[in-house]
C-alpha cells in the first residue's frame, strides 16, 4: 500500500502517493499558502490528502519538511521563516487527527539524506554526509545508518560555520557567487550566466569561482575532518554540471585536506532525483514505524 507524501518547501509543496519501495506514483507541485501562518498550511495539507485518498487506499502521511522540526513530536521549532506562524505548529499530531492515518515528519535535507542512503548515491553506506549546495548551504548526516538530529533538531547547520574569516553559506553557496559577481562587476547574471562566462574563459568571472570553489572546498574539509565520513553526497542545482563541477570540487576539497584525510572520504553527486525529498519522507516513515 502507498504513502502521502508531502515535501513542503517555502514556495511549493510538492506532494503525491509513494509506494513502500521507494517508487513514486504521482508528483504534483502547490504553492505554498505563505500568508495563512501554520495553521493555513496544515489545512492545505490536509485537503492535498484528502483528495489523494480518494484516488486509492493508504496507510500512512510522510511529511519533508523546511524549517528545524522536532521529529520526535512533530512539531516544527524555528528556521521558518517563510511561513509566519510556522514556527510551534504540532504538524504530526494535526494530521493524524484530521486524516486517521500514522503520520511522520522530518527537516527536508535530513529527508534528502534517507533518500541517498536508500535509493541514490550512498546506498550501502553507514557513514555518509549529504550537503545540499544553493541559496544557503545544509546537510544531514547518517551515522551507522541512522540520521543524526542533534540535542535540538539542528545538527547540519554547516552553512553558519565561520571559513576564513565568514560565514560560510554567505560566500560559499550559489547566493554567495551571484551576489559577489554582481556587487564586483554591476551586474545582474544569475548562476547560469556566471558559469557559461566562466566556461569560456572569462578572467574577470573566472577569478570568483576559483575563490568559490576554494571557500566551498574548505567547509568540507572541515565536515570530513569533524565526521570522517565513508562518503560525501553533494546536491543542489550546480550539480546540474555533472562531471566538470565534481573534478573541480573534489580538486578543491583535496588541496584543503591534509594527506592522511586526502582518500578517506569518496565525494559524489546526488542521485536520488528531483523527488528526493518525498522519497525520504517516506524512508523516514517507514524507520520510525518499524521501532512501534
Amino acid at each position: 500500500m502507498a504513502l502521502i507524501a508531502f515535501d513542503i518547501g517555502g514556495t511549493q509543496i510538492k506532494y503525491g502517493l509513494v509506494e513502500r519501495d521507494g517508487t513514486v506514483l504521482s508528483a504534483a507541485l502547490y504553492d505554498t499558502p505563505k500568508h495563512c501562518g501554520g495553521e493555513g498550511l496544515v489545512a492545505a495539507l490536509i485537503q492535498l490528502a484528502q483528495t489523494l485518498q480518494q484516488q486509492q487506499p493508504v496507510e500512512g502521511i510522510a511529511i519533508s519538511s523546511f524549517g528545524l522540526i522536532d521529529a520526535e513530536n512533530g512539531v516544527v521549532l524555528g528556521a521558518a521563516e517563510a511561513v509566519p506562524g510556522y514556527t510551534g505548529t504540532a504538524v504530526k499530531a494535526a494530521l493524524q487527527a484530521a486524516l486517521g492515518l500514522p503520520v511522520s515528519i522530518d527537516n527536508d535535507v535530513n529527508c534528502v539524506a534517507l533518500a541517498e542512503g536508500w535509493r541514490g548515491a550512498a546506498q550501502q553506506v553507514r557513514h555518509y554526509i549529504a550537503v545540499a549546495i544553493g541559496t544557503g548551504i545544509g546537510g544531514g548526516i547518517v551515522l551507522n545508518g541512522q540520521i543524526y538530529r542533534g540535542h535540538r533538531a539542528a545538527a547540519g547547520e554547516w552553512g553558519y560555520m565561520w571559513i576564513d574569516g565568514l560565514v560560510w553559506e554567505d560566500h560559499a553557496s550559489m547566493r554567495g557567487l551571484v551576489n559577489a559577481v554582481n556587487a564586483d562587476l554591476q551586474t545582474q547574471l544569475d548562476g547560469r550566466d556566471i558559469f557559461a562566462r566562466y566556461d569560456a574563459g572569462d578572467v574577470s568571472i573566472v577569478l570568483h569561482v576559483e575563490r568559490w570553489f576554494g571557500l566551498l572546498g574548505k567547509g568540507l574539509a572541515n565536515l570530513i575532518y569533524a565526521f570522517n565520513p565513508q562518503r560525501l553526497v553533494i546536491g543542489g542545482g550546480i550539480t546540474a554540471r555533472g562531471d566538470a563541477f565534481h573534478r573541480q570540487l573534489q580538486a578543491a576539497v583535496q588541496a584543503a585536506l591534509q594527506p592522511d584525510f586526502q582518500q578517506m572520504t569518496e565525494l559524489v553527486l546526488a542521485s536520488a532525483g528531483n523527488h528526493a525529498g518525498m522519497i525520504g519522507a517516506v524512508r523516514n516513515w517507514l524507520d520510525e514505524h518499524a521501532r512501534e
